[in-house]
């Protein structure tokens, strides 16, 4: 299996890395895409600029870091100085939007749920979120039924409210 790893912000310690460790302890192949300026990673695909039309094509699996800029993203809250992100919002939107509607297996931790929520992507699905107040709520006002478990999977979205490599393990061996 090949899988994409679509990368707007790795301020969140370690969600990154753990996405890259679960994917190889599973032999699939990893690739990364950049959507951000500002993120220090190493990586395959230059999403930066913008995307194509057929990029998820050649990938059966594909994995959403946004780290905190997620977050306020979703929320629409100021972020402070230290994760100011130079995000390619619309490069981001178009690969979760293809992702999704796609059905390509698309894995969401922490915040992403609720900004995919904010989009239109989740209605009438389950999903699970990062627990904040701010985030529930999102899903909630946006036809989500929130579930409070780690992992969540509805079709071919997987949501997971916490990154550990053993959950991010268990959501890619799932769908």
């Amino acid at each position: 299996m090949k899988a994409l790893i679509i990368v707007a912000d790795v301020s969140y310690k370690g969600e990154y890395s753990m996405a890259v460790q679960a994917l190889r302890q599973l032999s699939m192949e990893v690739s990364t895409g950049l959507v951000s300026k500002t993120a220090n990673i190493n990586f395959d695909i230059d999403l930066s600029r913008g995307v194509g039309e057929d990029l998820l094509t050649n990938y059966d699996l594909a994995v959403f870091i946004a780290g905190y800029w997620a977050y306020y993203a979703a929320t629409g809250k100021d972020m402070p100085g230290k994760v100011k992100s130079v995000v390619n919002r619309e490069a981001f939107e178009k690969l979760l939007t293809q992702s999704i509607s796609n059905g390509k297996i698309t894995v969401l931790p922490l915040a992403v749920p609720a900004y995919a929520a904010r989009l239109g992507l989740l209605k009438g699905r389950k999903a699970t979120v990062y627990p904040t107040t701010d985030l529930i709520t999102i899903l909630k006002n946006n036809g989500v039924e929130y579930i409070n478990n780690d992992l969540v999977i509805d079709g071919n979205v997987v949501t997971l409210k916490r990154t550990t490599v053993e959950s991010l393990t268990k959501a890619f061996s799932k769908p």
